[in-house]
């Protein structure tokens, strides 16, 4: 009857999320954004910037791939920042990082994670925008946000 009783307990501690999570939850979606459409700095240079959320091994954060078209040539380094919003806690936060032509400096396969890509469990509104670094200050590039909405568990 005991041994009984702590298998019960152990069974329903598992399913109502007690016993934490190995890992990501199978249940997150990998999301497809809408294309980013940006001006590059350089003459004549654009970009179309195709994005999708990837599961993440904790529970709660996600990342990004990006695949990036570009024309034009002398085309300069400009940066992405994928912002988002949890929609059911009001968190909000963002990451940006550096491109130069077709890839995202320093990151395998072009996938953004980091501490900025954890907003927990809930409905999560994602955009992505552009910048320039120019001094003294950043400058907004002329573009079309890229977005998606996603559930996280």
């Amino acid at each position: 009857m005991f041994r009984t009783g702590v298998i019960a307990a152990a069974t329903a501690a598992a399913l109502s999320g007690f016993a934490g999570t190995a890992g990501a939850n199978p249940a997150d979606p990998v999301a497809q954004f809408s294309p980013t459409l940006t001006r590059v700095p350089g003459p004549n240079c654009a970009a179309i910037i195709n994005a999708e959320t990837v599961p993440q091994p904790q529970s709660g954060a996600f990342g990004v791939r990006v695949k990036i078209t570009q024309t034009g040539e002398f085309c300069g380094a400009y940066y992405l920042t994928v912002h988002w919003r949890n929609v059911d806690t009001g968190l909000s936060s963002g990451q940006s990082q550096r491109l130069e032509g077709t890839g995202v400096v320093g990151l395998p396969d072009n996938v953004i994670t980091g501490i900025g890509m954890g907003p927990g469990a809930g409905k999560v509104e994602a955009w992505i925008d552009t910048y320039s670094e120019v001094y003294p200050q950043n400058v907004d590039l002329e573009h079309m946000a890229g977005r998606t909405t996603f559930t996280l568990g």
